[in-house]
């Protein structure tokens, strides 16, 4: 798994330990006190003690083995290689250069490129004895990241009641916050439009996570951390069709053609996005036009993409970004050149009483949620969409392949 599925949860937890060993000198953490192993400008080759060390390289390409105890590891600059696989939890800062490490899943890894666990990541986590509702939406995406968390439970021990593929948005949002469920993946944007019913999206992904979490704090919900795919809605036409619609490129052109085309304009949509205000009915607002209701077909998600392709109902639909149809299907993509649309990163949504009693959960979450990716989801939705697998099949092997529940090689 790569380090940077480890860097940003550490921060409180590095910013303590670089207050012990951070001073002036060796590395990002050490000075001549603080470190018990030291090393030279050269490439050395460093090996701790039974006890706990602080362990810091300089400027070399240095080969550390901080052995066994609690230890601290400061890789300094250079290309370092550390192994670090004795089982106690320790702390490996990389410092510049472009270090590799061997850790066990409990050491707690900052600044390093190459990160191989001895173990499957999730095997540290253990929550015998702890019973989970998980639910989710009811479109392929959704059911995919609800396997995840049930399987990603289920490895660490605990109960699981599967409730994935029960709802739509403002029902599983309802069950969250009655306790029919325990946990569903929400999405950032959602959350602040649909739930908190904000009118103004925040364009920066991070700061719009921070919002939307501190504000459903109020609601009881603890929002966990956010993968950094995002599944915005967008709005597709058919490759073959853009030329002959007058070269529609962004939602700009769309506008246009409402109102010079209207004929043309057709558009399917589902019930959601035909009525939320960061859909259709704000979309309409933010570049000022409206499409003739005799235009709009509003049918099931699934469907919606198949009819964009065959071009009869409608030449434009509402699609998800990530999907995996839109490439398989070879749809076009309008480009939202106004941003209308806010973020929707997925975060693990948790009631708060639970997510109070097993607090562990962020860590956990953390890690899966970094590993999913544009790149990765489309992926797997285009399993399951275009190549017929099963939702709890994919996200298996999105599992077992990123060392979350299997040793990576």
């Amino acid at each position: 798994m790569r380090s940077t599925s480890r860097k940003l949860g550490l921060l409180p937890l590095v910013v303590a330990v670089l207050a012990v060993v951070a001073t002036a000198g060796v590395g990002l953490a050490g000075s001549t006190k603080a470190c018990t192993i030291k090393g030279t400008n050269a490439s050395n080759t460093l090996k701790g003690t039974p006890g706990a060390d602080v362990v810091c390289g300089l400027k070399g390409n240095d080969t550390i083995d901080p052995g066994k105890g609690k230890d601290i590891v400061d890789g300094g600059a250079g290309n370092d290689k550390i192994v670090s696989t004795d089982g106690a939890e320790d702390q490996i800062i990389g410092g510049a250069g472009v270090d590799s490490v061997l850790a066990d899943p409990i050491d707690l890894l900052v600044g390093v490129e190459n990160v191989r666990y001895n173990a499957p990541y999730l095997s540290q986590f253990d929550f015998s004895g702890a019973t989970f509702t998980v639910g989710s939406k009811k479109f392929t995406e959704q059911l995919i990241l609800g396997q995840i968390a049930k399987q990603a439970l289920q490895f660490a021990k605990a109960e699981v009641k599967d409730q994935t593929n029960c709802c739509s948005t403002s029902v599983a949002r309802q069950a969250l916050v009655s306790g029919q469920i325990d946990m569903y993946w929400e999405y950032t944007g959602t959350g602040w439009i649909v739930h908190l019913n904000k009118t103004t999206p925040v364009n920066n992904a991070r700061e719009q996570w921070l919002a939307v979490r501190r504000e459903d704090a109020a609601n009881n919900i603890s929002w966990l951390y956010p993968a950094p795919f995002d599944n915005t809605y967008a709005i597709a036409v058919r490759k073959e069709a853009v030329a002959s619609l007058g070269n529609v490129k962004t939602l700009s052109d769309l506008a246009r053609l409402a109102s010079t085309r209207a004929k043309d304009a057709t558009v399917c949509t589902n019930n959601e996005f035909f009525s939320r205000d960061d859909g259709l009915p704000g979309m309409e607002k933010a570049y000022g036009f409206q499409i003739n209701r005799d235009n709009i077909a509003k049918l099931e998600t699934g469907v919606v993409y198949s009819a964009i392709d065959d071009g009869k109902i409608c030449n434009f639909g509402v699609v998800f970004a990530t999907d995996g149809r839109v490439e398989g299907l070879g749809l076009t993509v309008l480009r939202d050149d106004k941003q209308f649309f806010p973020v929707y990163n997925p975060a693990l949504n948790v009631r708060t009483s639970v997510y109070q009693k097993y607090p562990k959960l962020f860590r956990m979450f953390k890690a899966i949620s970094l590993e999913l990716t544009n790149e990765r989801i489309q992926k797997m939705n285009a399993d399951v969409d275009i190549r017929g697998k099963f939702p709890e099949e994919v996200a298996k092997e999105f599992l077992a392949s990123y060392g979350l529940t299997a040793t990576r090689k």
